[in-house]
């Protein structure tokens, strides 16, 4: 890890490479129509984070997210609209279909967590988390405009499987472990 204390962490599920592919490639021609990138900018892989953390013991993290993936396939991830979080942030995300399987995972890494008495942010806890890929967060206002109107236009659905989970700490973005989903066959 680096010198400096990360601002967080996160657990987050990752694309197989031909939908990720998809997603950096859709956020590259937002880019060419006139987005200014941010997170574009900070090395962001496209992912559903699962949970997010301030200070934590990362080590523990990691141990639990790999005994986790161990009981874990490789999932269908349809990306099949686009919105926004109502906050300072201006954030714009690909929204994943929230099919039985994928909150099933969340809930069952959450139950993890909650056993080993860990804490994850409220907007990522069952019941109140909203699955979702960001493209691009921390736009000024007409930025924001921009990216909504060019999704409007732009977008269409990107299909494919979780293929992965990982453990970040961010700001700067440093990928500390990242475990394969075993597949299986996909509904």
């Amino acid at each position: 890890m680096t010198d400096s204390k990360p601002k967080g962490y996160a657990v987050e599920l990752y694309f197989d490479k031909k939908m990720e592919d998809e997603i950096f490639s859709f956020r590259e021609s937002l880019y060419r129509l006139g987005l200014n990138p941010v997170l574009g900018n900070l090395g962001d892989r496209p992912h559903v984070s699962l949970a997010v953390f301030g200070d934590v013991n990362i080590d523990q993290i990691v141990k639990i997210t790999s005994s986790f993936t161990k009981k874990c396939k490789q999932i269908p991830a349809y990306l099949d609209a686009f919105g926004a979080f109502p906050t300072d942030s201006n954030v714009i995300y690909l929204l994943p279909v929230p099919r039985q399987t994928l909150l099933e995972i969340h809930k069952h890494y959450h139950e993890l967590l909650h056993k080993d008495k860990i804490h994850s942010s409220h907007y990522y806890l069952p019941g109140q988390w909203v699955p979702h890929c960001t493209l691009e967060f921390e736009l000024q206002d007409d930025q924001f405009n921009l990216a909504f109107q060019l999704c409007k236009k732009h977008f269409s659905p990107i299909r494919g499987t979780f293929a992965s989970i990982g453990v970040i700490a961010f700001r700067p973005i440093e990928y500390l472990a990242e475990f394969s989903l075993p597949k299986q066959d996909i509904e």
